[in-house]
């Protein structure tokens, strides 16, 4: 039997699309918050080596958001901000899965301001320290060798930070997508024949 205006069948249908509709709202309204804030930032670096030592090298830096611009935040892999680091060398890489001690990376108003890593690698022990506001120490042959410089962020920039959306842009969003859901549920909804 087709669906005949205002009859209870066309009524529990229609009842039924608007609350899809509505769901799908809450939904999307719920995960858009997750998807806009989910995008990771990498920052590449450059070890200079000082007078006199061999080893410089190149790093990156990954962290689970963009840096605000302003005050001081340190990302470790305790608070989750602090995805992954990675150094090479002289030809050895040297990460984060192998760091010993805590790894801090902390940013001062937007500007890496400080880096604290450390990782033993090698059957006769290479060492690498990176513990200050810009040098680092890189020990070879079994410790009684070593190489200091400076790091710093290198030519490439470490990318746009993609912007934080603001709680009340998100509550703009939610409102859009149920009132959109609002005007198709009066779309659907039988009309009286009067």
């Amino acid at each position: 039997m087709p669906f005949l205006p205002g009859t209870r069948q066309n009524r529990k249908a229609t009842i039924i699309k608007a609350t899809l509709i509505t769901l799908c709202a809450a939904v999307l309204t719920l995960a858009a918050p997750a998807t806009l804030h989910a995008s990771s930032v990498t920052y590449d670096l450059t070890l200079t080596p000082g007078t006199g030592s061999l080893y410089g090298g190149t790093g990156t830096i990954t962290l689970n958001s963009a840096v605000p611009s302003t005050g001081q935040v340190d990302y470790t892999q305790a608070n989750s901000g602090l995805v992954d680091v990675t150094f090479n060398i002289d030809g050895q890489n040297f990460s984060l899965a192998g760091a010993t001690g805590t790894t801090l990376v902390r940013f001062l108003n937007g500007e890496l301001n400080d880096i604290t890593f450390a990782e033993t690698i090698g059957t006769t022990p290479n060492r690498f320290t990176l513990d200050s506001t810009s040098g680092y120490a890189f020990y070879y042959d079994n410790g009684q060798a070593a190489s200091y410089g400076t790091f710093s962020v290198g030519q490439g920039d470490p990318g746009s930070p993609s912007p934080v959306p603001e709680p009340s842009s998100l509550l703009l969003f939610a409102t859009g997508l149920l009132g959109s859901a609002a005007t198709l549920y009066r779309r659907m909804a039988p009309q009286s024949i009067g």
